[in-house]
């Protein structure tokens, strides 16, 4: 050892570990920088420095919590308003005060759990209420613009898509997915007198059981289909020959959406009022064979 002089050996029994730099308590026994902080706050030495009297830097103390077997301290001293003693923050409100019986301690729980419990209750009878008044204004064709927009600020709250998509593009819709792949039943019309109105429909306003999502506004009805078909797991095979294809409907009356042309843009859809943004969209498969028989002038309905 080339310096056999340096440093002392830690003098706790079973320790005696050498440190080059050690601390010796005001009784006169030297302890390695572990062993004397265990030291001074084990309370057996009545000389050793109190836990607020180790100094950090000149000015700087640390105030140990009075929690049993707790070894946290603070550098600023937060007093029990009860007992009067210091306590870190885990252990503020502890049971372990004296002065703090079951009822007290429930009151002080009680005073934080109030305001979010209140909270809660707040914001369910606000959806509700909003639920309530998309159910209303959904009674009449006049109104349905009315519901969309009430539908829309709550599906921006937690809609998805691709990110890569400008701000400024993004169009939402609630989507219901399909529960398989089996071909669903549809109701065709030839003769546009014989579509039933939306006054005559029962609505459901409610956005359970969808997924909110974003497109882009520029892009085509078949790239939007494959995109909400990515961003809501379904599984899409329109550019397979197959027995069905995904086609999407509205679920204010179950008009499907352009089933024959894909290529026409959503911008043009929102523009004439096919589709708003804030819609509830239901994606489904059809027959094949229904679409390759289907004349242009024809409209497809899902039969419920």
């Amino acid at each position: 050892m080339e310096f056999p002089d340096l440093g002392e050996h830690c003098q706790l029994e079973n320790c005696n570990a050498i440190d080059f730099l050690p601390l010796q308590c005001k009784c006169g026994k030297v302890f390695c920088r572990t062993h004397f902080t265990e030291h001074c706050v084990s309370g057996t030495c009545e000389m050793a420095p109190k836990a607020k009297e180790i100094n950090l830097e000149n000015t700087d103390k640390i105030y140990k919590c009075s929690q049993k077997a707790c070894r946290k301290g603070n550098l600023h001293e937060m007093l029990c308003v009860k007992c009067g003693k210091h306590y870190c923050i885990e252990h503020r409100f502890h049971a372990s005060c004296p002065e703090i019986d079951d009822e007290t301690m429930a009151a002080k729980i009680e005073q934080f759990e109030a305001p979010r419990r209140q909270f809660k209750e707040a914001n369910k009878h606000l959806q509700d209420k909003i639920t309530e008044n998309i159910r209303k204004a959904l009674q009449s064709s006049a109104k349905v613009k009315t519901a969309a927009k009430i539908h829309l600020m709550r599906i921006k709250q937690k809609a998805i898509g691709p990110k890569s998509i400008p701000v400024k593009d993004r169009v939402y819709f609630a989507i219901g997915k399909p529960n398989n792949m089996e071909a669903k039943s549809v109701k065709i019309i030839k003769d546009v007198n014989n579509i039933d109105y939306i006054e005559s429909l029962t609505l459901d306003p409610d956005l359970k059981d969808t997924v909110p999502v974003f497109i882009s506004s520029q892009w085509t009805l078949g790239r939007s289909i494959d995109s909400i078909c990515d961003s809501c797991n379904i599984k899409n095979e329109n550019n397979k020959q197959g027995d069905v294809k995904l086609r999407i409907f509205r679920q204010l009356d179950g008009y499907c959406i352009s089933p024959l042309k894909m290529d026409v843009e959503l911008s043009e859809l929102i523009k004439q009022e096919i589709l708003l943004e804030g819609d509830k969209i239901i994606v489904e498969y059809i027959a094949t064979s229904v679409l390759s028989t289907l004349e242009d002038s024809a409209q497809i309905f899902l039969i419920s």
